[in-house]
């Protein structure tokens, strides 16, 4: 710790008010000429734009109501009509994702053949337009009646990415699962 003499404090307490005061400084420290060397700046990366936000009021595509509507039809070909011919989707009732339209068909024939008369209704809905995505999530149920007349119902959710191709949305990624309780 430096010490001041007690006369070199005096100009300091005067001083201070008017904030022109600083202690006196320490002897000299013996300083090191460092060469200078060139240093050439790095170019800094420009800021990369922030992801697109989710438009307002666009105009949202009805791809889960006509996908709501052709399953509860049992039109496979209605419901084929929807996806995009590389579409992934994964099956409230699979044990594996589907990959291409030729194995989602397959899965639907199944199911619309094992349950006909199934009955989709949608529940909440949160669809977004991203340009030209659309993402949308959500619930529906599925009623059935099977043949003794029993009624059952499944609650289920989804999870749908489309885009637009050629002037018509597709859907290309599709999940849904049994909604827990």
């Amino acid at each position: 710790m430096t010490r001041f003499p007690l006369r070199a404090l005096v100009p300091i307490v005067l001083l201070a008010p008017l904030g022109c005061a600083q202690p006196p400084s320490s002897p000299a420290e013996p300083r090191m000429e460092t060469p200078s060397v060139a240093v050439r700046a790095e170019p800094k990366p420009s800021p990369q734009p922030p992801p697109p936000a989710a438009e307002p009021n666009p105009e949202l595509p009805p791809v889960v109501e006509q996908w709501a509507a052709a399953f509860s039809k049992g039109d496979l070909d209605a419901l084929m009509s929807l996806y995009a011919e590389d579409a992934l989707f994964w099956g409230a009732s699979s044990s594996q994702i589907r990959k291409g339209s030729s194995a989602i068909r397959q899965y639907y024939a199944q199911l619309l053949t094992g349950f006909p008369g199934i009955q989709v209704s949608l529940g909440q809905t949160n669809p977004r337009r991203y340009g030209d995505t659309g993402v949308n999530s959500g619930s529906f149920s599925m009623r059935r009646v099977a043949a003794g007349g029993k009624v059952s119902v499944t609650s289920a959710r989804f999870t749908m990415v489309y885009v637009r191709r050629g002037g018509k949305w597709l859907i290309v990624d599709h999940h849904s699962s049994l909604a827990t309780r």
